[in-house]
């Protein structure tokens, strides 16, 4: 991403409904697919300026890994007391070994997501775990996507392919953001007869409005605490070494 994105990133990670709603729906998931561990060392891959670093010291000792400067610069301005190492998929990342990898939102922005996946699994100790989220359906691409430098949107079957050739057995998946999919694929028909906006989604909104969408993304949480989504604008994956 360019750095304005990174500077709205670290501006709206902290309170935004959407950075929001997806850390309490990945919480639930990470709560559920994970055994208890209190010493679990956990790699966020491609971790931007840390705003998952909170949630995830819930599971564990947390580093991180990033390709920009810029977001490294402002990850470890954020969160001193967290390593954030360069790398650059599918070739550089942290040694390890690691008992979970993380990759939010990440492997669509790459050339060589299935070689990326590999290199993520041979960072894992024994039984660990690679934890994928990335943006759903190719039918929802907007500009948005192009903003972001995303390469594509995932299909279910597209993404446990991907997993599977790269040595993962998925042991859960699920769509989510399932809510609000209604609006978002109604706004990307009207962006296909209107001509395309300019950069990315994310965007302040009204105290008011904010709260009541982070209510409403984040109560899927419990959903994926106990099961799937069948449709969203984004799906979570959980995979171990096959």
């Amino acid at each position: 991403m360019e750095s304005a994105e990174f500077e709205k990133h670290e501006r709206l990670e902290r309170d935004h409904w959407w950075f929001e709603g997806r850390r309490r729906c990945i919480a639930a998931v990470l709560t559920r697919e994970l055994p208890p561990a209190s010493d679990r060392a956990i790699l966020d891959v491609g971790c931007g300026t840390g705003g998952m670093f909170p949630m995830l010291y819930r599971f564990g000792r947390v580093s991180g890994a990033e390709y920009s400067a810029d977001a490294r610069e402002r990850a470890r301005r954020l969160f001193p007391d967290v390593e954030v190492s360069p790398c650059e998929l599918p070739d550089t990342l942290p040694p390890g070994p690691f008992d979970v990898v993380t990759a939010f939102d990440v492997i669509e922005h790459v050339d060589d997501p299935v070689a990326s996946l590999r290199a993520m699994v041979t960072r894992l100790r024994p039984n660990g775990r690679v934890v994928i989220t990335v943006p759903a359906l190719q039918l929802l691409w907007s500009q948005h996507d192009v903003t972001l430098q995303h390469r594509r949107r995932y299909s279910r079957a597209m993404l446990l392919e991907q997993l599977a050739a790269a040595g993962l057995r998925v042991t859960y998946d699920s769509f989510f953001n399932t809510g609000l999919f209604p609006m978002v694929a109604a706004a990307r028909l009207v962006e296909r007869v209107r001509g395309p906006g300019t950069g990315s989604d994310l965007a302040p909104v009204s105290p008011l409005i904010n709260a009541a969408l982070r209510e409403f993304f984040g109560a899927e949480a419990r959903v994926l605490s106990r099961g799937r989504l069948p449709i969203g604008v984004s799906l979570i994956a959980v995979g171990t070494p096959s």
